[in-house]
Protein backbone atom coordinates (compact mmCIF):
# COMPACT_ATOMS: atom_id res chain seq x y z
CA UNK A 1 0.00 0.00 0.00
CA UNK A 2 1.24 3.65 -1.16
CA UNK A 3 2.03 5.57 2.36
CA UNK A 4 2.25 9.07 3.38
CA UNK A 5 -0.50 10.89 1.76
CA UNK A 6 -3.73 11.48 3.31
CA UNK A 7 -6.81 11.01 0.66
CA UNK A 8 -10.30 12.12 1.32
CA UNK A 9 -13.01 11.20 -0.73
CA UNK A 10 -16.49 12.95 -0.02
CA UNK A 11 -19.28 10.52 -0.44
CA UNK A 12 -23.01 10.71 0.59
CA UNK A 13 -25.64 7.83 -0.60
CA UNK A 14 -28.34 10.29 -2.64
CA UNK A 15 -30.89 8.49 -4.50
CA UNK A 16 -32.07 11.77 -5.96
CA UNK A 17 -28.52 11.90 -7.57
CA UNK A 18 -27.41 8.11 -7.93
CA UNK A 19 -25.19 8.59 -10.92
CA UNK A 20 -22.87 10.78 -8.01
CA UNK A 21 -23.07 7.93 -5.82
CA UNK A 22 -22.35 5.20 -8.31
CA UNK A 23 -19.40 7.23 -9.64
CA UNK A 24 -17.37 7.13 -6.12
CA UNK A 25 -18.06 3.71 -5.58
CA UNK A 26 -16.89 2.97 -9.35
CA UNK A 27 -14.20 5.15 -8.25
CA UNK A 28 -13.29 3.09 -5.22
CA UNK A 29 -14.01 -0.58 -6.74
CA UNK A 30 -11.74 0.04 -9.77
CA UNK A 31 -8.53 0.54 -7.35
CA UNK A 32 -8.88 -2.74 -6.87
CA UNK A 33 -7.53 -3.88 -9.91
CA UNK A 34 -3.80 -1.78 -8.41
CA UNK A 35 -0.99 -4.22 -7.35
CA UNK A 36 -0.93 -3.86 -3.73
CA UNK A 37 1.84 -1.70 -3.19
CA UNK A 38 -0.31 1.27 -5.75
CA UNK A 39 -3.13 1.20 -3.15
CA UNK A 40 -3.84 3.85 -1.31
CA UNK A 41 -5.70 4.76 2.09
CA UNK A 42 -8.88 6.45 1.67
CA UNK A 43 -10.82 8.38 4.13
CA UNK A 44 -14.28 9.00 3.28
CA UNK A 45 -15.62 11.68 4.58
CA UNK A 46 -19.25 11.48 4.26
CA UNK A 47 -22.05 12.52 7.02
CA UNK A 48 -23.25 8.92 8.02
CA UNK A 49 -21.29 5.56 9.32
CA UNK A 50 -24.41 3.45 8.00
CA UNK A 51 -23.45 4.70 4.42
CA UNK A 52 -19.85 4.36 4.99
CA UNK A 53 -20.09 0.48 5.77
CA UNK A 54 -22.61 0.22 2.65
CA UNK A 55 -19.59 1.33 0.99
CA UNK A 56 -17.35 -0.44 1.99
CA UNK A 57 -19.36 -3.66 1.52
CA UNK A 58 -20.01 -3.00 -1.51
CA UNK A 59 -16.59 -2.15 -3.20
CA UNK A 60 -14.50 -4.93 -0.83
CA UNK A 61 -11.62 -1.83 -0.85
CA UNK A 62 -9.99 -2.90 2.45
CA UNK A 63 -8.19 0.45 3.17
CA UNK A 64 -10.76 2.65 3.94
CA UNK A 65 -11.43 4.60 7.37
CA UNK A 66 -14.37 6.79 7.76
CA UNK A 67 -14.24 10.67 8.62
CA UNK A 68 -17.51 12.14 9.83
CA UNK A 69 -18.21 15.39 7.61
CA UNK A 70 -19.49 17.69 7.79
CA UNK A 71 -17.93 18.48 11.29
CA UNK A 72 -19.54 18.62 14.48
CA UNK A 73 -19.22 20.90 16.66
CA UNK A 74 -19.93 20.19 20.53
CA UNK A 75 -22.61 22.52 22.47
CA UNK A 76 -19.88 24.27 24.47
CA UNK A 77 -18.11 24.74 20.83
CA UNK A 78 -21.46 26.31 19.15
CA UNK A 79 -21.73 29.34 21.98
CA UNK A 80 -18.08 29.90 21.55
CA UNK A 81 -18.75 30.30 17.78
CA UNK A 82 -21.83 31.97 18.11
CA UNK A 83 -20.70 34.50 20.62
CA UNK A 84 -17.29 35.36 18.70
CA UNK A 85 -19.64 35.67 15.17
CA UNK A 86 -21.41 38.60 16.67
CA UNK A 87 -18.46 40.37 18.32
CA UNK A 88 -15.69 40.06 16.18
CA UNK A 89 -17.20 38.52 13.19
CA UNK A 90 -15.66 34.83 13.13
CA UNK A 91 -15.24 31.49 14.35
CA UNK A 92 -12.61 31.03 17.58
CA UNK A 93 -13.09 27.55 17.36
CA UNK A 94 -12.10 25.84 14.22
CA UNK A 95 -12.26 22.27 13.34
CA UNK A 96 -10.18 21.15 10.40
CA UNK A 97 -9.95 17.93 8.79
CA UNK A 98 -6.31 16.41 8.52
CA UNK A 99 -6.05 15.67 5.19
CA UNK A 100 -3.48 16.22 2.08
CA UNK A 101 -5.83 15.41 -0.70
CA UNK A 102 -9.64 15.39 -1.34
CA UNK A 103 -11.49 15.02 -4.45
CA UNK A 104 -14.46 15.01 -5.86
CA UNK A 105 -15.15 19.10 -5.18
CA UNK A 106 -17.73 21.45 -6.72
CA UNK A 107 -16.96 24.37 -4.60
CA UNK A 108 -14.57 24.69 -1.55
CA UNK A 109 -16.26 25.42 1.97
CA UNK A 110 -14.06 27.19 4.62
CA UNK A 111 -13.13 24.38 6.58
CA UNK A 112 -11.40 22.69 3.90
CA UNK A 113 -9.22 25.35 2.31
CA UNK A 114 -5.69 24.61 4.11
CA UNK A 115 -5.95 21.50 2.43
CA UNK A 116 -3.03 21.36 0.02
CA UNK A 117 -4.08 19.62 -2.91
CA UNK A 118 -7.96 19.97 -3.67
CA UNK A 119 -9.28 18.70 -6.95
CA UNK A 120 -12.32 19.81 -8.64
CA UNK A 121 -14.82 17.57 -10.50
CA UNK A 122 -17.02 18.87 -14.02
CA UNK A 123 -19.20 15.42 -14.73
CA UNK A 124 -20.52 17.99 -17.75
CA UNK A 125 -21.79 21.79 -18.06
CA UNK A 126 -25.10 21.06 -19.03
CA UNK A 127 -26.68 24.47 -17.75
CA UNK A 128 -25.11 26.09 -20.48
CA UNK A 129 -26.67 24.03 -22.97
CA UNK A 130 -30.36 22.96 -21.49
CA UNK A 131 -30.58 26.05 -18.81
CA UNK A 132 -34.39 26.16 -19.25
CA UNK A 133 -34.35 22.97 -16.91
CA UNK A 134 -32.62 24.88 -14.20
CA UNK A 135 -33.75 27.80 -11.72
CA UNK A 136 -32.41 31.14 -12.31
CA UNK A 137 -30.78 30.61 -9.02
CA UNK A 138 -28.90 27.30 -9.78
CA UNK A 139 -27.50 28.72 -13.06
CA UNK A 140 -26.32 31.62 -11.88
CA UNK A 141 -24.79 28.85 -8.58
CA UNK A 142 -22.90 26.45 -11.41
CA UNK A 143 -21.45 29.74 -13.56
CA UNK A 144 -20.25 31.02 -10.04
CA UNK A 145 -19.05 27.51 -9.08
CA UNK A 146 -16.87 27.14 -12.40
CA UNK A 147 -15.59 30.66 -11.96
CA UNK A 148 -14.69 30.36 -8.81
CA UNK A 149 -12.48 27.03 -9.79
CA UNK A 150 -10.87 29.23 -12.38
CA UNK A 151 -10.06 31.93 -9.32
CA UNK A 152 -8.56 29.11 -7.13
CA UNK A 153 -6.34 27.49 -10.09
CA UNK A 154 -7.01 23.73 -8.40
CA UNK A 155 -6.59 20.73 -11.08
CA UNK A 156 -10.08 20.10 -12.46
CA UNK A 157 -11.33 16.22 -13.78
CA UNK A 158 -13.77 15.90 -16.37
CA UNK A 159 -15.84 12.86 -17.27
CA UNK A 160 -15.35 13.00 -20.91
CA UNK A 161 -13.63 15.01 -23.48
CA UNK A 162 -16.94 16.59 -24.64
CA UNK A 163 -16.97 18.24 -20.90
CA UNK A 164 -13.39 19.26 -21.60
CA UNK A 165 -13.88 20.92 -24.68
CA UNK A 166 -17.02 23.10 -23.57
CA UNK A 167 -15.23 24.49 -20.17
CA UNK A 168 -12.67 25.44 -22.79
CA UNK A 169 -15.20 27.19 -24.88
CA UNK A 170 -16.86 28.79 -22.25
CA UNK A 171 -13.78 29.31 -20.12
CA UNK A 172 -11.43 30.12 -22.69
CA UNK A 173 -9.36 31.85 -19.81
CA UNK A 174 -8.91 29.40 -17.01
CA UNK A 175 -5.23 28.36 -16.59
CA UNK A 176 -5.88 25.41 -14.14
CA UNK A 177 -4.48 22.01 -15.39
CA UNK A 178 -7.44 19.67 -16.68
CA UNK A 179 -7.68 15.98 -16.99
CA UNK A 180 -10.12 13.70 -18.34
CA UNK A 181 -11.00 10.46 -16.37
CA UNK A 182 -13.61 8.41 -18.29
CA UNK A 183 -15.00 6.36 -15.03
CA UNK A 184 -15.78 2.90 -15.98
CA UNK A 185 -18.34 0.59 -14.15
CA UNK A 186 -17.14 -2.49 -11.33
CA UNK A 187 -20.23 -4.96 -11.06
CA UNK A 188 -20.64 -7.76 -8.45
CA UNK A 189 -21.19 -11.08 -9.70
CA UNK A 190 -24.76 -11.82 -11.54
CA UNK A 191 -26.43 -15.31 -11.22
CA UNK A 192 -28.05 -15.92 -14.44
CA UNK A 193 -29.95 -18.37 -12.87
CA UNK A 194 -32.06 -15.46 -10.90
CA UNK A 195 -33.05 -13.56 -13.97
CA UNK A 196 -36.11 -15.42 -13.95
CA UNK A 197 -37.32 -14.52 -10.10
CA UNK A 198 -36.22 -11.30 -10.96
CA UNK A 199 -38.87 -10.89 -13.76
CA UNK A 200 -41.67 -12.46 -11.75
CA UNK A 201 -40.91 -10.19 -8.97
CA UNK A 202 -41.36 -7.20 -10.80
CA UNK A 203 -44.33 -8.80 -12.99
CA UNK A 204 -42.20 -8.57 -16.41
CA UNK A 205 -43.28 -11.11 -18.74
CA UNK A 206 -41.73 -12.19 -22.16
CA UNK A 207 -38.98 -9.74 -23.81
CA UNK A 208 -38.25 -6.50 -23.39
CA UNK A 209 -36.10 -2.83 -23.83
CA UNK A 210 -35.31 -1.63 -21.12
CA UNK A 211 -34.06 1.93 -19.86
CA UNK A 212 -32.63 2.50 -16.39
CA UNK A 213 -32.56 6.42 -15.69
CA UNK A 214 -34.07 9.10 -13.38
CA UNK A 215 -36.90 10.39 -13.92
CA UNK A 216 -35.24 13.77 -15.06
CA UNK A 217 -36.59 15.76 -18.09
CA UNK A 218 -33.06 16.03 -19.97
CA UNK A 219 -33.30 12.05 -19.86
CA UNK A 220 -35.66 12.12 -22.01
CA UNK A 221 -38.11 9.06 -22.01
CA UNK A 222 -40.85 10.87 -23.62
CA UNK A 223 -38.92 10.02 -27.06
CA UNK A 224 -39.13 6.35 -25.90
CA UNK A 225 -43.41 6.50 -25.18
CA UNK A 226 -43.26 7.75 -28.67
CA UNK A 227 -41.78 5.71 -30.34
CA UNK A 228 -43.80 2.51 -28.85
CA UNK A 229 -47.01 4.74 -29.93
CA UNK A 230 -45.22 4.29 -33.28
CA UNK A 231 -44.53 1.11 -33.28
CA UNK A 232 -48.06 0.42 -32.11
CA UNK A 233 -49.85 1.64 -34.69
CA UNK A 234 -48.01 0.21 -36.88
CA UNK A 235 -49.06 -3.08 -35.20
CA UNK A 236 -45.47 -4.27 -34.07
CA UNK A 237 -45.56 -5.15 -30.04
CA UNK A 238 -43.20 -4.16 -27.93
CA UNK A 239 -42.46 -3.99 -24.13
CA UNK A 240 -40.49 -0.90 -22.44
CA UNK A 241 -39.11 -1.68 -18.47
CA UNK A 242 -38.38 1.91 -17.02
CA UNK A 243 -36.83 2.56 -13.72
CA UNK A 244 -35.10 4.69 -11.90
CA UNK A 245 -36.17 7.26 -9.05
CA UNK A 246 -39.53 8.90 -10.48
CA UNK A 247 -38.72 12.48 -9.19
CA UNK A 248 -37.47 15.47 -10.62
CA UNK A 249 -36.64 18.39 -7.91
CA UNK A 250 -36.90 20.84 -11.13
CA UNK A 251 -39.89 19.52 -12.61
CA UNK A 252 -41.68 18.03 -10.08
CA UNK A 253 -44.44 16.94 -12.09
CA UNK A 254 -42.49 15.31 -15.22
CA UNK A 255 -43.20 11.56 -14.01
CA UNK A 256 -46.96 12.07 -13.83
CA UNK A 257 -47.15 13.54 -17.34
CA UNK A 258 -44.98 11.05 -18.90
CA UNK A 259 -47.16 7.99 -17.03
CA UNK A 260 -50.91 10.00 -18.51
CA UNK A 261 -48.74 10.09 -21.57
CA UNK A 262 -48.95 6.63 -21.44
CA UNK A 263 -52.40 6.58 -20.48
CA UNK A 264 -53.72 8.87 -23.01
CA UNK A 265 -51.80 6.55 -25.87
CA UNK A 266 -53.15 3.61 -24.29
CA UNK A 267 -49.75 1.59 -23.80
CA UNK A 268 -50.02 0.39 -20.07
CA UNK A 269 -49.60 -2.81 -21.49
CA UNK A 270 -46.09 -2.07 -23.59
CA UNK A 271 -44.52 0.60 -21.12
CA UNK A 272 -43.80 -0.52 -17.08
CA UNK A 273 -42.61 1.83 -14.55
CA UNK A 274 -40.96 0.02 -11.65
CA UNK A 275 -39.04 2.77 -9.97
CA UNK A 276 -36.16 2.71 -8.16
CA UNK A 277 -35.06 -0.86 -7.96
CA UNK A 278 -32.81 -2.93 -6.31
CA UNK A 279 -29.08 -2.76 -7.88
CA UNK A 280 -28.66 -6.23 -8.48
CA UNK A 281 -32.38 -6.87 -9.87
CA UNK A 282 -31.59 -4.01 -12.19
CA UNK A 283 -28.47 -5.35 -13.66
CA UNK A 284 -30.26 -8.75 -14.19
CA UNK A 285 -32.94 -6.74 -16.09
CA UNK A 286 -30.39 -5.05 -18.06
CA UNK A 287 -28.47 -8.08 -19.09
CA UNK A 288 -31.36 -9.93 -19.94
CA UNK A 289 -33.33 -7.20 -22.40
CA UNK A 290 -33.30 -7.28 -25.93
CA UNK A 291 -31.20 -3.83 -25.63
CA UNK A 292 -31.10 -1.00 -23.69
CA UNK A 293 -31.94 2.47 -24.53
CA UNK A 294 -30.49 5.63 -23.66
CA UNK A 295 -32.02 8.58 -25.32
CA UNK A 296 -30.83 11.69 -22.86
CA UNK A 297 -30.80 15.02 -24.30
CA UNK A 298 -27.48 15.72 -22.26
CA UNK A 299 -24.90 13.56 -20.38
CA UNK A 300 -21.86 13.99 -18.43
CA UNK A 301 -20.47 10.28 -18.69
CA UNK A 302 -23.46 7.97 -18.86
CA UNK A 303 -23.25 5.17 -16.25
CA UNK A 304 -26.32 3.46 -17.80
CA UNK A 305 -23.84 3.17 -20.70
CA UNK A 306 -20.97 1.70 -19.10
CA UNK A 307 -23.47 -0.84 -16.94
CA UNK A 308 -24.41 -2.00 -20.50
CA UNK A 309 -20.65 -1.88 -22.35
CA UNK A 310 -19.61 -4.16 -19.17
CA UNK A 311 -22.56 -6.19 -19.69
CA UNK A 312 -21.68 -6.03 -23.56
CA UNK A 313 -25.37 -5.54 -24.11
CA UNK A 314 -26.73 -4.19 -26.82
CA UNK A 315 -27.64 -0.21 -27.08
CA UNK A 316 -29.84 2.12 -28.83
CA UNK A 317 -28.79 6.14 -28.06
CA UNK A 318 -29.43 9.17 -28.94
CA UNK A 319 -26.46 10.98 -30.80
CA UNK A 320 -24.89 13.14 -28.48
CA UNK A 321 -21.18 14.12 -28.91
CA UNK A 322 -20.59 12.11 -25.40
CA UNK A 323 -22.28 9.04 -26.03
CA UNK A 324 -20.29 8.78 -29.56
CA UNK A 325 -17.34 9.34 -27.16
CA UNK A 326 -17.82 6.21 -24.77
CA UNK A 327 -19.37 3.91 -27.52
CA UNK A 328 -17.78 4.95 -31.04
CA UNK A 329 -19.53 2.84 -33.40
CA UNK A 330 -20.47 -0.12 -30.99
CA UNK A 331 -24.59 1.50 -30.43
CA UNK A 332 -26.91 2.30 -32.79
CA UNK A 333 -27.24 6.06 -33.03
CA UNK A 334 -30.97 8.09 -33.16
CA UNK A 335 -31.65 11.86 -33.05
CA UNK A 336 -32.86 12.58 -29.75
CA UNK A 337 -36.38 14.41 -30.96
CA UNK A 338 -36.59 11.82 -33.93
CA UNK A 339 -38.88 9.43 -32.54
CA UNK A 340 -39.16 7.43 -36.04
CA UNK A 341 -35.89 7.17 -36.05
CA UNK A 342 -35.65 5.38 -32.78
CA UNK A 343 -38.76 2.86 -33.82
CA UNK A 344 -36.68 2.16 -36.23
CA UNK A 345 -33.86 1.43 -34.47
CA UNK A 346 -36.16 -1.03 -32.19
CA UNK A 347 -37.00 -2.75 -35.30
CA UNK A 348 -33.53 -3.01 -36.11
CA UNK A 349 -32.56 -5.01 -32.79
CA UNK A 350 -35.94 -7.30 -32.56
CA UNK A 351 -35.66 -8.51 -36.45
CA UNK A 352 -31.56 -9.37 -35.89
CA UNK A 353 -31.10 -10.65 -32.29
CA UNK A 354 -28.62 -12.65 -33.48
CA UNK A 355 -25.81 -10.13 -35.50
CA UNK A 356 -26.92 -6.91 -33.24
CA UNK A 357 -24.35 -4.93 -32.38
CA UNK A 358 -22.84 -5.09 -28.69
CA UNK A 359 -19.65 -3.29 -27.25
CA UNK A 360 -18.18 -6.57 -27.42
CA UNK A 361 -14.51 -5.88 -26.02
CA UNK A 362 -12.35 -6.29 -23.02
CA UNK A 363 -13.92 -4.48 -20.56
CA UNK A 364 -11.52 -4.90 -17.88
CA UNK A 365 -9.11 -2.62 -19.74
CA UNK A 366 -11.51 0.39 -19.36
CA UNK A 367 -11.72 -0.87 -15.15
CA UNK A 368 -7.93 -0.85 -15.32
CA UNK A 369 -7.40 2.30 -17.16
CA UNK A 370 -9.49 4.03 -14.52
CA UNK A 371 -7.75 2.80 -11.62
CA UNK A 372 -4.14 3.92 -13.09
CA UNK A 373 -5.45 6.90 -14.54
CA UNK A 374 -6.63 8.02 -10.48
CA UNK A 375 -3.43 6.71 -8.74
CA UNK A 376 -1.39 9.27 -11.41
CA UNK A 377 -3.73 12.10 -10.07
CA UNK A 378 -3.81 11.05 -6.82
CA UNK A 379 -0.11 10.63 -6.29
CA UNK A 380 1.13 13.27 -8.65
CA UNK A 381 -0.92 16.12 -6.71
Amino acid sequence: MVKGKRIGIIYNYNENWIGGAYYIQNLIRSLNFLPENKKNELSILSASKVSFQELKKQTGYSHLKFLEYPLNYNKIERVINKVSLKIFNKKIVERKVNLDWIFPLYHIPENLKHINNLIFWIPDLQEKFLPDFFSLEEVKRRNQCCENMIVLNYPIVFSSQAALNDFNSFYPHSKNSKKVIQFAVVHPKLKQEDVNEVKFKYGVEGSYFFSPNQFWQHKNQIAIIEAVKILKEKGIAVKVVFTGKEYDYRNPDYTTNLKQKVVDYQLEKEIVFLGFIDRMDQLLLMKNAEAIIQPSLFEGWSTVIEDAKALNQTLIVSDIAVHQEQLEDKAYYFAPFNYNALAEKMVEVINNPIGKLKYDLDYSNNIKNFAVNLSQIINNN
